[in-house]
């Protein structure tokens, strides 16, 4: 059984990161690429957002024994393989954890224009997420 508070607590947190990526949504990719402030906050912050998506689904596979997730992105196929996740989503965040790998790694080599596309267009898969927890675990 999940521990509830414990991923309240982790979806509290990512619906504080996602709201503080949301603030640049409107910003111009001219804006976006000439302020290294901005790109900071949204990096950190899709680093937090990704993180506690790797964390509520990793609680939510070990708090009902489904497996045992040895990488960030195993928890994702472990809901997909239980039929939680389809595989469209399932894809979706297996490339998130890719991303944050890269946040997390490999800041010096990050484009920022993907950052820009992703800030654009895909902070609903996110928000996707987390009705999907939402609606099957709290």
């Amino acid at each position: 059984m999940v521990n509830v508070e414990v991923i309240k607590q982790r979806l509290d947190k990512l619906s504080g990161a996602l709201k503080k990526i949301e603030r640049y949504k409107e910003i111009s990719l001219e804006d976006f690429l000439q302020d290294d402030i901005i790109q900071d906050v949204v990096e950190y912050n899709l680093f937090i957002a990704i993180n506690m998506m790797i964390d509520i689904a990793t609680h939510i596979v070990v708090d009902n024994n489904l497996g045992s997730p040895e990488t960030f992105g195993d928890a994702f196929s472990i809901l997909h393989k239980e039929k939680l996740l389809g595989d469209q989503e399932l894809k979706i965040y297996r490339s998130m954890v890719g991303l944050r790998n890269i946040l997390a790694h490999e800041y010096l080599e990050i484009d920022k224009k993907i950052i820009y596309g992703i800030i654009k267009n895909n902070l609903n898969d996110i928000k996707k997420f987390i009705i999907f927890v939402h609606d099957n675990f709290i």
